[in-house]
């Protein structure tokens, strides 16, 4: 059936309907008025999977409900192009890896290389979008490495540079030495690629210096043997230590070792008081002094870098750092200043040499001949043989701490003091907490939360990358006297080269570009450096219009959106970036509504991974529970209040069974009787609305009524679970109270029952598909197009074009007077398991403890409070199947017990229920009458029978009901009655 639904949407143009439509008149919203979706792009790489299914059923549940509004709602697909995933499955695809053989194959074969590959699944991925009903214009799609796209970066790039927030420097940055680049904080801190690892710590000791400057006096017998411990999670970055650092205010110790062959002689360590704790063998306490005791001591290099010793600059010795604490090693903190942040900090403040030590791919270059073309992770073992073999190695310990990986090729990064670009994030920190203030967030916690945290926290933007397929920086610098030129456009390089017609500005082409420098006269050449394809992200609100070299006063128009969603890792990716460009830009944010959602888990909570296989196809999903449950599903699930959501089929199948089937069933049911009154029932009724006295339609559309107001307030706060549920509680109110408890009505000689029954249930049908239309597009076009009798024939009629309904006055003393005597039936029918009497067996009385449930004398109610009191009494009595109801008892009280008469009663119920189902079996529907033949030995049975023969035919949609066992019977059955046997047969006239 949605195939069927998709089939028509496609062949109707429903889409491009809804978004071309002129609104609505006498809507809330001007006529014509934008509601504006920002969809974050993925990358065309790899498949779709359910993180990508949850997003997308998130991006079109909004929009469809807004749509429905009368808003016009643009809904544009955008591909990520640029970046590592792609150049990854490059490298790999050509069995290469680093920048030297991308040099040497050439960067214009590796960039066209990319761009071939780089929407290989875009096939696969229409056919899931498409068939996960999300709207979204997918033939029209941007990409970022289209020319237009790249300008409008190049365009925001120089408006920056202008503005001064542009800058270069040298900063410890996480490094992936495997794509040889840095990547930013928030790539790694986005997907958690921090992995817990198990790697060796060491206790290195540094041998004071001799003479030594140190300005106390110890008694310890033997200068040659003092140490200074320190503790280090990189035994790698070890040849590189150039200080160690103190707390000045921290208390020190000296110790001295008993003597043992572990330490060669009575050696003294000096560390943090408060760390003694690591010492694990005997030692005497010696001195106790504070950190600035030790400032300025000189000690011996654990290895000879010549590079160090020849900087020209003091190194090795102790000095104050602010950073130091005694939480954990020793209270020492060995410094080797380009692989930290820390430590790069307190190199720049003491002026300590800037020497890297390994190269781009990570491996030790010739400033550590000891150790050269080592990778650093493989040179922390022979550090540490090294350092135990000279005595120079306290203990060696295995730690468990949690280390960054790359998150596109799975390489430990390292901390490196690179050249970088920069946006200057701290010169606009206090606009970006300002323009925060503008959006709504969902949940609302992670506004002053997490996002504003980050921005508080947020270092300074590393905008450039060390890569070939992304968008070049267009800085051109002088070859002589280092004189920058920023290009902000095609027409502007185009006048600078002299080169006319630029269709593309990738690297490859643009990179032999020059002129004259406008100071010296050198040559001006772009720099080496890509952007951070993040910075493509950040522009998208502007750069998929071309802007501002196209569609100007569009986008200023419907600046900024109203509404983005993606996963809560985004808080400080996309939609971080996004606010930063927007801010600096513009000086406002680029989106007023955010939800995010959480990550979806399998059952056990891991993860889920392609690789591992360990969660169930989509499709194999999608075929065997539909679309609309796995939509709802998602939607109505904590996921949208951004908590994490174990995967589970059984809950999936829950909800199916709970919305789907119950809604379908009333359809379903609604349809063989409007069938068979066509004649009178006229889509003109359903639209117009309906008017019955019945308690029942009067409380069903007062339940309409209020659901249609509760799913309005939750959407417009974008709170979809609590709308969704809004909508299954009626549901289940709709199947399992209406129409269970109007089914006689259904079935009525009496036209007027008949009818009002039909034309309510008819009108709230086409009011529900309305309101279920945005979560369950599917089976709200087949209810809708089946109830308003268009079935599909009418390519300009749909659910989806339809306006959002508005709710009117609600009779909530209906409402409340139907949940109090719900609660009375549900106390009976609790006391009548206990005392496991069925409910077909009719008692005679029930006495209830609460008080009757009476209109308010405020009441709006139409219906007078005896009349509504005398209905609802009748209903609760057959709820109960007792002769007689009392209120305002001592306690809750079943009479329980059964005269022949009750018994008889009961038994009567029991063969209607039989033959009933029998009918069903046999695949009979209301338009077939059937005969039934019985035969029994048991009197009571048979009292039974004689005594209610025409309400069993009646209640049976029988002709005749004869005492004979016909062998000619279409269906036959051996029952038990309470313990008693008869035979039942039906055979259809």
């Amino acid at each position: 059936m949605e195939e069927e639904v998709l089939a028509f949407w496609d062949k109707a143009e429903i889409f491009a309907k809804s978004v071309n439509r002129q609104a609505s008149p006498g809507l809330f919203n001007a006529a014509g008025k934008n509601y504006v979706f920002y969809d974050g792009p993925p990358f065309g790489t790899g498949e779709p999977h359910y993180g990508h299914i949850l997003s997308s059923i998130a991006k079109d549940v909004v929009p469809r409900y807004f749509t429905m509004k009368g808003y016009r709602v643009e809904r544009r697909w955008g591909w990520d192009c640029h970046g590592l995933p792609i150049e990854n499955i490059i490298e790999a695809d050509l069995k290469m890896s680093g920048k030297k053989e991308i040099a040497k194959m050439g960067i214009a074969k590796f960039n066209e290389a990319c761009r071939s590959r780089v929407l290989e699944y875009a096939d696969i991925w229409d056919k899931m979008i498409h068939r996960i009903g999300r709207w979204v214009d997918f033939k029209n799609s941007y990409k970022t490495m289209d020319l237009s796209y790249m300008e409008s970066v190049w365009w925001a790039f120089k408006q920056l540079w202008q503005k001064d927030l542009i800058y270069q420097g040298r900063k410890v940055l996480l490094y992936c030495p495997r794509c040889e680049t840095p990547i930013s904080n928030f790539e790694v801190a986005m997907d958690n690629s921090y992995q817990e690892i198990t790697e060796p710590s060491v206790y290195a000791k540094f041998k004071i210096a001799k003479p030594t400057n140190l300005q106390i006096s110890y008694k310890f017998t033997n200068i040659d043997k003092a140490y200074i411990l320190a503790w280090t999670t990189t035994p790698w970055t070890l040849p590189g230590n150039v200080a160690l650092a103190v707390g000045e205010n921290i208390a020190y110790a000296m110790i001295q070792m008993a003597a043992n062959n572990k330490t060669n002689g009575r050696e003294y360590y000096i560390l943090a008081k408060d760390r003694l704790g690591v010492i694990d063998e005997k030692y005497e306490l010696v001195a106790e002094f504070k950190g600035k005791e030790l400032i300025g001591l000189d000690y011996e290099p654990l290895f000879d870098v010549p590079a160090l010793r020849e900087s020209g600059k003091r190194v090795h010795y102790v000095a104050e750092a602010d950073f130091v604490t005694t939480e954990d090693g020793t209270g020492v903190v060995h410094t080797a200043v380009v692989y930290g942040e820390d430590d790069y900090n307190l190199g720049l403040r003491l002026d300590l040499p800037v020497v890297p030590a390994l190269d781009e791919k990570g491996y030790f270059n010739e400033t550590v001949p000891q150790f050269k073309g080592v990778y650093f992770k493989a040179a922390d073992k022979k550090v540490i043989a090294d350092l135990e073999k000279r005595g120079l190695l306290y203990k060696q310990e295995d730690y468990k701490h949690p280390y960054p990986f790359c998150h596109r090729c799975a390489t430990q990064l390292f901390y490196n003091a690179i050249p970088a670009w920069f946006l200057n994030i701290s010169k606009i920190r206090k606009t970006l907490l300002k323009t925060n203030e503008k959006i709504n967030w969902f949940p609302e916690h992670l506004k002053h939360g997490r996002f504003a945290q980050g921005i508080e926290q947020a270092p300074d933007w590393n905008i450039s990358r060390n890569r070939y397929f992304a968008t070049p920086m267009p800085i051109w610098q002088c070859d002589k006297c280092g004189e920058r030129e920023i290009i902000g456009s095609v027409a502007e390089l185009e006048k600078k080269s002299g080169r006319q017609n630029i269709k593309d500005i990738h690297s490859h082409f643009i990179d032999g570009l020059t002129w004259s420098c406008s100071k010296c006269k050198g040559a001006m050449q772009r720099i080496s450096e890509v952007f951070d394809c993040w910075v493509e992200s950040g522009s998208m609100s502007f750069a998929q219009h071309h802007y501002p070299f196209e569609n100007k006063e569009k986008f200023e128009s419907t600046f900024p959106a109203q509404y983005i969603t993606e996963y809560i890792s985004q808080t400080r990716a996309w939609f971080y970036v996004m606010h930063v460009m927007s801010t600096a830009l513009f000086s406002s944010n680029s989106f007023e509504n955010v939800v995010t959602t959480g990550v979806i888990l399998n059952e056990k909570g891991d993860k889920m991974s392609k690789s591992k296989r360990n969660f169930p196809d989509p499709w194999k999903v999608i075929n065997e529970f539909g679309v609309d449950a796995l939509r709802f599903y998602l939607m109505s699930s904590s996921l949208m209040h951004a908590e994490n959501l174990f995967f589970n089929e059984r809950e999936l199948r829950d909800v199916f069974r709970k919305n789907m089937m119950l809604l379908w069933n009333v359809y379903k049911f609604y349809k063989i009787y409007a069938n068979e009154r066509q004649g009178t029932l006229t889509n003109a009724n359903i639209d117009a609305g309906v008017s019955s006295e019945n308690i029942l339609d009067k409380w069903i559309l007062a339940r309409l009524e209020e659901l249609i107001k509760n799913v309005t307030a939750y959407m417009d706060g974008y709170d979809l679970p609590r709308a969704a549920r809004q909508m299954t509680e009626f549901i289940d109110d709709l199947s399992t109270w209406y129409i269970r408890r109007s089914r006689d009505r259904f079935e009525s000689e009496d036209l007027k029952a008949k009818e009002d029954a039909l034309k309510t249930t008819g009108f709230v049908l086409a009011q529900l598909a309305k309101v279920i239309a945005p979560f369950m597009p599917f089976i709200a076009e087949q209810i809708w197009q089946g109830v308003t009798g268009h079935e599909f024939k009418n390519e300009n009629k749909s659910v989806h074009l339809e306006v959002w309904p508005k709710a009117g006055e609600i009779n909530e003393e209906l409402i409340r007077e139907n949940k109090e005597y719900r609660k009375i039936i549900e106390d009976g029918l609790a006391q009548r398991n206990e005392e496991k009497i069925k409910i077909r067996q009719p008692l005679q009385a029930y006495a209830s403890s609460k008080s009757q449930p009476l209109p308010s004398s405020s009441s709006k109610s139409k219906i007078s409070t005896s009349s509504s009191s005398v209905a609802y009494t009748k209903i609760t009595k057959e709820e109960l199947n007792v002769k007689e109801l009392n209120f305002n008892a001592k306690e809750d009280k079943l009479d329980i017990n059964l005269t022949p008469e009750l018994m008889q009663e009961g038994a009567k119920r029991e063969i209607v229920r039989f033959i009933n189902n029998m009918r069903k079996q046999a695949g009979f529907t209301i338009a077939d009458r059937v005969d039934i033949y019985w035969q029994t030995d048991d009197q009571e049975i048979r009292q039974a029978i004689e005594k209610y023969k025409n309400d069993i035919i009646k209640d049976t949609l029988a002709g005749e009901m004869n005492e004979d066992k016909n062998d000619q019977a279409d269906l036959s059955k051996e029952i038990k009655i309470n313990g008693a046997a008869a035979w039942l047969g039906i055979k259809k006239i």
